[in-house]
């Protein structure tokens, strides 16, 4: 057997992994195609978006779930600056499923199947937020907390910038992410919508992103920094 023979073989048994850690929403936790209790389309867009008669309010592209019909509980703190309101835009449209006020099955036009499947309740957020990460906060270099030296500036620190104050002497985010990297774009391009800090900024629903493809809860950086310490995610734009 040549050397031609041999590497050809290996690429062959190397693909199944490669197109399994590529990600994406086929086959990860937001796939709910092989739900036959109510999704008889084997839908994997479906559940959430449609090409036409979409939701007027957009929470998300092309969005067509029902809304949430909860009354939001905002997170406290005595020390945060931040204005906090409802959740909106892509946080309110991961909550529409996710706050368990709204079945996985109702969308704007109607239900589908005969019954209301609600989420697991292991995987519940909401509506009382008090509990939970701020979302849709506004995040910019004029923040407080970035002049007090406690946050990054989200239009100049890049994803895996040195931190030396954290003991990380190199880049926190390996450029070999099975997802595609943020390494090298700003907090602002890779994780703030509209500069805003949202459900989506730490997480990726259609498991692309980043760590997303591995790291089992779809966080976008999942990685440790040179000494093994860990909570890359949080670290990035919290520099304390």
């Amino acid at each position: 057997m040549n050397k031609l023979q041999l590497t050809v073989i290996a690429l062959a048994l190397a693909a199944p992994t490669m197109v399994q850690a590529a990600g994406g929403v086929a086959g990860s936790p937001h796939d709910l195609s092989t739900n036959s209790v109510w999704n008889t389309r084997k839908g994997v867009c479906s559940p959430c978006h449609t090409a036409h008669n979409t939701d007027p309010a957009q929470a998300a592209p092309l969005w067509s779930h029902k809304s949430s019909s909860g009354t939001f509980i905002p997170y406290t703190s005595p020390t945060m600056d931040s204005v906090m309101g409802s959740p909106g835009g892509p946080s309110l449209a991961c909550l529409s499923c996710h706050d368990g006020t709204v079945a996985i099955n109702e969308l704007i036009s109607g239900t589908q199947g005969t019954s209301l499947v609600y989420i697991d309740p292991g995987a519940k957020v909401g509506p009382d937020l008090h509990t939970s990460h701020p979302v849709s906060i506004d995040y910019g270099p004029g923040h407080a907390d970035v002049a007090r030296g406690k946050l990054e500036n989200p239009m100049t620190y890049k994803i895996g910038d040195p931190k030396p104050t954290l003991t990380v002497s190199v880049a926190p985010v390996p450029a070999t992410w099975s997802g595609a990297s943020l390494t090298g774009q700003t907090i602002n391009e890779a994780l703030l919508f509209g500069g805003k800090m949202e459900c989506s900024s730490c997480h990726d629903v259609h498991k692309q992103v980043g760590s997303s493809p591995t790291s089992g809860i779809l966080v976008k950086i999942s990685s440790t920094d040179s000494t093994g310490r860990g909570d890359t995610l949080c670290r990035t734009c919290h520099i304390h």
